[in-house]
Parts: structure tokens; sequence; C-alpha cells
């Protein structure tokens, strides 16, 4: 037999069997798409959850789920029923959206002037704002920032520079004061006092005065923004620990993480709200 007919026999033998695949393949998709159909609409007619509910919750699917689905729907019935939920769903998403996004805009412009301010302009020294806050039942909030020796006390002299070094005053209750810098009326923003009671400072006997810590606090509302004051004696009380080789700790005397730090942020925040609500109602 010549070398080009058994070619030629071979390549139309190749062609065939290709054609042949291509068609086995394409019968076996269509078989495959009439069956989900027929499936859906079995499931339909006998009432399944998906179509008693009328809804799905939108959500997102891992892609393993989808081809999973897609599987045992087929691409074109599920497609077609996905599609059609997802924008029923999505439409009532919107839907409670905007009602929601409403009724909020209602509620700011329903809301008093004095509540969206962002800071105060008052004192705890004020008696007609501190009358108000007592029948209203604010309460006060304790700021509170431990400074304990990690090694041997800390020595009076070391007290009285590293106060000076931060600009804090001994005065009244024989302790050191953080003051405001206005001229005139210079109010307490915070407060330095021994660990140890009755948590004084003697300046007479400061050569031989010992305590193993340190105790900042401050009360709000006070003279600076509760934030401000809360920064303020964060600071000082770093840069103690650092010049007297302290450690930080919160009221309950556990280390001052950045966590803790953050929680108390929060609860400023929260006592700045409950203080301008309830100057609103006065």
């Amino acid at each position: 037999m010549d070398a080009d007919i058994l070619r030629l026999i071979l390549f139309l033998a190749g062609v065939g069997l290709i054609l042949g695949i291509y068609f086995w393949d394409r019968h076996k998709r269509v078989n495959a798409r009439i069956h989900a159909i027929r499936k859906a609409q079995q499931e339909d007619s006998e009432g399944t959850p998906l179509a008693s509910s009328g809804r799905r919750e939108p959500g997102w699917k891992s892609p393993a789920a989808s081809m999973e689905e897609s599987s045992e729907k087929g691409e074109t019935g599920s497609r077609v029923a996905d599609d059609d939920l997802d924008e029923e769903a999505l439409q009532r998403e919107l839907a409670q959206l905007n009602s929601l996004a409403h009724e909020d805009q209602v509620e700011q412009e329903e809301r008093p002037a004095e509540v969206k301010q962002s800071a105060f302009s008052f004192t705890a020294d004020d008696e007609e704002i501190r009358d108000e806050l007592e029948r209203e039942d604010v309460p006060g909030m304790i700021l509170q920032i431990n400074v304990v020796a990690s090694g041997a006390p800390f020595t009076g002299n070391d007290i009285m520079r590293v106060a000076r070094d931060t600009d804090l005053i001994h005065g009244d209750m024989n302790i050191f004061h953080r003051f405001t810098s206005e001229p005139g009326t210079s109010r307490v923003i915070f407060s330095m006092a021994s660990m140890v009671e009755p948590g004084i400072f003697p300046l007479d006997r400061m050569d031989s005065f010992s305590t193993p810590g340190l105790v900042l606090f401050g009360q709000l509302p006070g003279p600076k923004d509760g934030l401000a004051a809360f920064s303020d004696m964060l600071f000082t009380a770093e840069r103690l620990a650092a010049l007297l080789d302290g450690e930080l700790q919160d009221e309950t005397h556990s280390v001052l993480s950045k966590q803790t730090i953050e929680h108390i942020r929060e609860r400023i925040l929260e006592h700045r709200r409950q203080v301008q609500l309830a100057l609103s109602r006065s």
C-alpha cells in the first residue's frame, strides 16, 4: 500500500475518533442539563425547603460548596434559581438598610445640639454642674495608673528628682499634682501619691523616705477633656517608670497592657456620653 494512502487513512481515522469523542461528550452534557432541569422542577413541585421558604439568606459560599452545588443541580437550572433568589434577597436587604439609614437620620435631626459636642467646656469644680450630674445619677470616673518598683523601693530623693522632671508640684495633702497651665485659674488635672498609706510625701523627711510604688490618679469630669487628661497621665507614668526603673500597672495591679489602655479609653468615651446626655436633659 502506498505510504500517502496510509497516512490519509490514519488521518481520517483520527478525525473520526475526535468527532466521535466530541459528540459523545456533548450528548452527555445535554443529558445532564435535562436531568438537572427535571430534578429542579420535581423538587419545586414536591415543595422543597428552598421553594417553601421563598427566600435565601444572603451569605458567602466557599468555592468547594459552589462547585458541589453546580455538579448536583447542573449549570443552567441552578444559576437561574440562584440569581433570582440573590436578586430578591438583595432587594430586601437594600430596603432594610434604607429604612435603618432613614431612622438614624431622623434620630440625629431630633437629637439636641448639646449631645453632639465632642469635648467639655466645664470643670468638676463647677457646683451647678456637679449638682446636675448627681441629680441625673451620673457617677464620677476615677483614672488610676500605678508605677511599681521592679527592684528596690523608690527613694525620696529620686522621687523629688523625677517629680521636677515631669512638672509635678508638691501641694495639698502632701502629695504631688499636675496643674493646668492657665494663669490664675490653675486646677488639678491629676495627682501622685505614695502606694503606702497614708500616701503622703513628707518634705522634711524625704532623705529617709522610700515607697514600693507610686499611684497616679484623677477624677472625671475635670478641667481637661477625659481623653486628654488620661493621655497626660499615661505619658507622665511612662516617664516615671523609665526614670525610676519601674513597671506600669492598672488599678487592679495587673500589667498595664495596650488592651487595658484601649479599654480605659472606651470607658472614658462612655462616661463622656453619659455626662453629655445628662447635661442635655437639664
